[in-house]
């Protein structure tokens, strides 16, 4: 019969991550009162109110592993905890996590097609495996897939939501399309659940409708799944938009800097006479640009030679 304590262990997690918070924030001058309300009261309480579920019936199991996997660590991840870490912590320490986000497993995880698609995958694991009926069937092996999904839900959407370099992994246009294709992908766990007609982990759930809550589970996986899905595009675009403004901002600035130069080259020579105006002439980018015209970006658009 399945298990009606709460999760003590996501009680303790939940205190942890709130008392480390709190000890950033206060060694972190100025920081946003915003991000703090969003990790404590949005990340650390759906975490308590998480925990405060007892999966004693299918659809409860299913919005904990849901929320667990995926909605509580994206809201805790509105309240920017790398970035308050990093300020918080000594330089040892703040170097050592530097190089842990730097691992090419965390890159690898935090890329916006190896880490929403692990999640995508996680629960096939959970609901068509033996791991169903053994978490019902112990406390013990409930609390570790409990830590477990929240652990990986962290690893995964933490550093994704806080990366400022996604443009420098993967192409922006394709990582929206696997997003596209991982929303197909998100939705096949509730959809196989609401059309099996075998009841999952038989006599395990509390309940004189077993199939019934089944499907009504099926049902909640299949929409969380979607909708959870949406911040992840909602991600891919605005960093989007910014990599465009900073490519374009470095470019100005690139610009800039050479007609400067050029400029203080051509009043320092001033013997040059008509000739100078040749000194300040600036080809525009993208006539350089390897990217628009190939090998030809060395010459085209040279002023022809007397």
């Amino acid at each position: 019969m399945s298990s009606v304590l709460p999760d003590l262990v996501g009680f303790a997690v939940a205190a942890a991550a709130a008392a480390l918070y709190l000890w950033g924030v206060r060694r972190v001058r100025r920081w946003p009162w915003r991000d703090t309300v969003a990790f404590l009261l949005l990340g650390v309480g759906s975490l308590v109110a998480v925990s405060a579920i007892a999966p004693a019936r299918f659809p409860a199991y299913a919005v904990e592993v849901m929320a667990l996997l995926l909605i509580v660590p994206f809201l805790m991840a509105l309240g920017h905890p790398l970035q308050l870490a990093l300020g918080a912590l000594p330089p040892s320490g703040a170097d050592r996590l530097r190089r842990a986000l730097a691992n090419p497993v965390t890159r690898l995880f935090s890329q916006p097609i190896v880490g929403p698609l692990m999640l995508a995958v996680l629960p096939f694991g959970v609901f068509f495996t033996a791991v169903l009926p053994e978490s019902l069937a112990h406390p013990a092996v409930l609390a570790l897939l409990r830590l477990v999904l929240l652990v990986a839900g962290i690893i995964v959407l933490v550093p994704l939501w806080e990366s400022q370099n996604l443009e420098s992994r993967i192409p922006y246009a394709l990582a929206l399309l696997v997003a596209f294709i991982e929303l197909l992908a998100d939705a096949l766990p509730g959809i196989i659940v609401r059309l099996d007609t075998h009841v999952l982990a038989a006599g395990y759930f509390l309940t004189p409708r077993p199939l019934r809550d089944q499907q009504i589970g099926g049902d909640l996986l299949w929409g969380l799944g979607e909708v959870i899905d949406l911040p992840f595009l909602v991600l891919l675009l605005v960093q989007w938009v910014r990599s465009d403004a900073r490519d374009a901002r470095e470019a100005d600035e690139a610009l800039d800097a050479r007609q400067a130069i050029a400029r203080q080259a051509a009043r320092q020579d001033s013997t040059a006479g008509p000739a100078s105006a040749e000194a300040v002439w600036e080809r525009p980018w993208w006539e350089t640009d390897a990217s628009v015209f190939g090998d030809r970006a060395s010459t085209f658009g040279e002023q022809p030679k007397d």
